[in-house]
């Protein structure tokens, strides 16, 4: 494929060389604390977007969010992530929905495409979006129901499909195709060069449900990433070799 893989979302050490990170493909890279984010803020790496977030799940990161400071951090990048909603977190709901709600209101004013986590609790992310629109939710590992799919669509979501969950019947039934993102979940400690091999494996599962060579595919995912930077004017926040791809990627997909 001409084309290199593109993982809207992954987890990487910040403090891997460009070397390593070099292998990584096309990546939106998502942060699990604000510290985290503080570490990448710095890098330069050519394909590898970094975000700004807070985990749902990270008690310390959640504790130790700032709205000022995560405002300060996002300012400078172009995507947000990882961040949402966890029912099986330790950490007190309520606490979760208070900076759920602060980062929700910064990307309403600051359009990026956010990045959301919500095992076990669907139902109540899209509420929080109802009550406070974004442009670009990506909602991250999706296992909600078709109706909860159906009303993601009408919100305006884009889904981040991973390999686990691309055999799911709403991914061509509910989800059109130009709301379609790929994703590895790419361990924080694994090794960067295993993320192509991943995304290769979601495109394969994804060929027969979008009835598209895997090539199709991947041009896919680059158009619809292209259509999101267009929507939030995000493309001078990119890494100029992820930026020229960008560009080089805004023409509709053609169908063999």
């Amino acid at each position: 494929m001409a084309l290199l893989s593109l993982d809207a979302h992954v987890h990487s050490d910040p403090r891997r060389t460009p070397d390593e990170l070099r292998e990584s493909g096309a990546v939106l890279a998502m942060t699990l604390s604000l510290a985290e984010a503080a570490q990448a803020a710095g890098r330069t790496d050519p394909y590898v977007a970094w975000g700004v977030g807070c985990h749902p799940r990270k008690l310390a990161a959640q504790d130790a969010f700032d709205a000022d400071r995560f405002a300060e951090l996002a300012q400078h990048t172009a995507v947000v992530g990882e961040v949402g909603l966890d029912t099986g977190s330790r950490v007190p709901l309520e606490q979760q929905l208070r900076i759920f709600r602060a980062v929700l209101d910064w990307v309403a004013q600051s359009p990026r495409p956010v990045s959301i986590h919500s095992y076990r609790a669907n139902g109540l992310m899209l509420e929080e979006l109802r009550r406070r629109p974004v442009a670009i939710p990506i909602l991250h590992w999706w296992t909600g129901s078709a109706a909860e799919t159906r009303e993601a669509v009408a919100l305006g979501c884009y889904f981040s499909v991973h390999s686990a969950v691309a055999r799911y019947s709403i991914f061509h039934t509910a989800v059109p195709p130009e709301r379609i993102l790929l994703e590895s979940d790419h361990g924080w400690s694994d090794p960067p060069a295993a993320i192509p091999c991943r995304i290769e494996w979601v495109e394969y599962l994804l060929e027969r449900s979008l009835r598209r060579s895997r090539e199709e595919v991947r041009a896919l995912a680059w158009q619809n990433l292209a259509r999101i930077v267009r929507e939030t004017g995000t493309q001078p926040l990119l890494p100029a070799g992820l930026a020229a791809l960008v560009v080089e990627n805004r023409h509709p997909v053609v169908k063999q």
